[in-house]
């Protein structure tokens, strides 16, 4: 689902103060290097992607910039499975590959 530049209310009011805030994602595989640029959209547990909540450890994140085209997406979905197949999509990232730089 192809979305804009606005953020998504929490399924169930669950949200921190980081939505919103620009950030770099660190490949998960490998955790090495950066893989995209985003911007957090969800920090709700309960919030569900593809039949499955995305977890306490995890952010959805709008993908903006494509950093390393052929970089493995964290939860594969049916017609995504790269950073590059993932731009303009909203799709979950493990907190612990999210860094956030001081503003």
């Amino acid at each position: 689902m192809k979305l804009h530049n606005f953020l998504l209310k929490p399924q169930n009011g669950n949200s921190s103060n980081k939505c919103g805030m620009k950030c770099k994602l660190i490949d998960w595989v490998v955790g090495t290097h950066i893989v995209a640029e985003r911007e957090i959209a969800i920090d709700d547990p309960l919030h569900v992607v593809e039949g499955a909540p995305i977890g306490v450890g995890s952010y959805m994140v709008w993908v903006q910039t494509s950093i390393d085209h052929n970089a493995l997406i964290w939860r594969t979905q049916v017609n995504m499975r790269t950073i590059e197949q993932a731009l303009g999509e909203l799709i979950p990232w493990p907190k612990q590959h999210v860094f956030i730089p001081n503003t």
